[in-house]
């Protein structure tokens, strides 16, 4: 296929900040899909190390790609929200600067995009590598498949990982979301925006390969100091971190309320989202004196299969 760059099926927005260590293998995997039809638009926010030298060699060796460096740090939604910008390309994804994709995910994902209207997004099995690209095993989440719009919004609250934001979405469906917010995992509100307009589609290969590094964002929602961290806080027991996780978790409850209202979908369902809010809403109130939580997505985790088989009958 050759590649039009003024008029791409595919944008593929790359958020980075001091992604040195990294990127050169992600772009290369991007640059090798056996897709080619899209451009690559990368924002630099600010980085101090080499990101902006090793971009700038690639975008003048391959006019896919369009590199901007930003004058100043946006922060990290900031940035998230800037590479959204599908124009008029039918598809849209997010890549991490860190991750990598096999030669054929994007002809795959964009291949059953176009067999079935219905899908907003499509990714594939998740393979975790280290630092050194060495395969760490792969993901076995919930999966976010269900052909009624309350038990998808009810996966996507109670999922632990959420690679699918890296999926290949319908760009009208994705800009008909609301942005990445200031609040942290604010990024799950977005996918379920998403996935209340349409379902979710998978490829069963693992043709995605999510790196596990201890700087990586995943690492800082799994784990807890890293989190607070990244939040700056200065103690886990101070009154200001208390109202800090208050704040943030009343602000993804009223972005999660407000989504219900925000798209058009049967009665039933909008009813049915609210019952599965409220449950959610509670039991992670209850999560950090009793342990509930964890244990109500373990049990989801264990049956991934059975409700993966219902979710496709």
């Amino acid at each position: 296929m050759n590649t039009q760059n003024n008029h791409p099926q595919l944008v593929i927005g790359m958020p980075v900040y001091n992604g040195g260590r990294y990127i050169s293998e992600t772009i290369e995997s991007i640059l090798n899909q056996t897709f080619s039809d899209f451009i690559l638009l990368i924002s630099d926010n600010a980085s101090t190390d080499q990101t902006q030298h090793i971009c700038q060699e690639f975008a003048r060796k391959d006019k896919r790609i369009s590199y901007r460096r930003q004058d100043k740090n946006l922060g990290m939604a900031g940035n998230f929200n800037y590479v959204l910008q599908p124009g008029n390309a039918p598809f849209f994804k997010w890549a991490a600067h860190d991750d990598l994709i096999r030669p054929n995910y994007l002809e795959k994902c964009i291949e059953l995009l176009k067999k079935e209207p219905e899908l907003a997004i499509v990714h594939s099995r998740t393979e975790r590598i280290s630092d050194n690209s060495d395969s760490l095993g792969f993901y076995d989440d919930l999966g976010l498949r269900g052909l009624r719009i309350s038990e998808r919004f009810w996966r996507t609250l109670w999922t632990d990982n959420i690679y699918e934001i890296y999926g290949v979405m319908r760009a009208k469906y994705v800009s008909h979301a609301r942005p990445v917010g200031l609040f942290f995992g604010s990024e799950r509100n977005l996918l379920a925006e998403v996935l209340l307009q349409g379902n979710m589609g998978y490829i069963d290969e693992p043709l995605f390969a999510r790196r596990d590094h201890d700087s990586s964002l995943t690492a800082m929602h799994l784990n807890a100091k890293q989190q607070k961290d990244f939040k700056s806080m200065q103690s886990a027991h101070s009154t200001e971190s208390k109202f800090d996780l208050a704040q943030t978790f009343a602000m993804k409850i009223w972005t999660y309320f407000s989504s219900i209202f925000r798209f058009p979908m049967p009665i039933i369902e909008r009813l049915k989202c609210l019952a599965e809010l409220i449950k959610w809403m509670i039991i992670r109130s209850l999560c950090d004196a009793t342990g509930v939580g964890k244990k109500y997505r373990f049990k989801l985790r264990d049956n991934h299969r059975v409700l993966s088989q219902i979710s496709h009958q």
